[in-house]
């Protein structure tokens, strides 16, 4: 089987802990200048992509959500009234490159999650409109340069959702393009949680915390 990560981004191996959360259903802001990294798989994985019930979805829209191996990686939001159309694509019906735009933002790091699809300047112009609001610029020249050697196409890349990365669980805060390699393994290798379940968490620590004051500095048992 070929390498799952790309020569641009080799990880370590060990356990991966879930430290990933869902972040916003629509893209962000393509004229956004903060500093990003683009890592992606080097390989097709097979992905499912399906409606989702979401009580965050707005009037008018519909959620879809992107599943890898029985787990959700992504969730977005399309008009309401082209969703069958959009899921009647056939973007999805062989096995995609996934890809993460890293930036820094949100509670620490922000990341596109994108489906990086082949396709000829034809078959872009023949798809329906609503493939549009779904579509980022090509997601790196590295993607580009590696692929255009192998075939006539360019690698499109498909909105599938937000996630982010609290400052806290960064695995390499000096390091955007280590961090953003160790996301996309968290990303094939855990869950991905809910910001909310993250943040009451963290407030019953503290509430703990303020609770017994001295549990924070209580000797760890069988030390010394």
């Amino acid at each position: 089987m070929p390498p799952l990560f790309s020569r641009y981004e080799r990880q370590e191996t060990g356990t991966v802990r879930n430290s990933l959360y869902f972040g916003d259903m629509t893209p962000p802001d393509q004229k956004d200048g903060r500093e990003h990294a683009v890592v992606g798989t080097a390989h097709g994985v097979r992905i499912d992509v399906r409606p989702f019930s979401h009580h965050l979805t707005p009037e008018g829209a519909a959620c879809v959500e992107t599943s890898y191996r029985g787990r959700a990686i992504g969730r977005c939001l399309v008009p309401e009234e082209r969703l069958e159309e959009f899921l009647g694509m056939d973007l999805f019906d062989s096995p995609v490159s996934l890809a993460l735009d890293v930036r820094e933002g949100g509670p620490g790091l922000a990341a596109s999650v994108l489906a990086l699809v082949p396709m000829s300047n034809e078959e872009l112009s023949q798809r329906p409109e609503p493939f549009e609001p779904w579509r980022q610029s090509s997601p790196g020249a590295r993607f580009d340069a590696e692929y255009s050697s192998q075939s006539p196409k360019q690698l499109m890349g498909v909105f599938l959702g937000e996630v982010v990365r609290f400052q806290s669980d960064r695995a390499h805060p000096g390091s955007l393009l280590k961090d953003a390699g160790h996301m996309l393994k968290t990303i094939l290798q855990t869950e991905v949680g809910s910001v909310v379940d993250r943040l009451l968490d963290e407030l019953g620590d503290t509430e703990r915390g303020l609770a017994d004051p001295g549990l924070a500095d209580s000797p760890a048992e069988g030390t010394d």
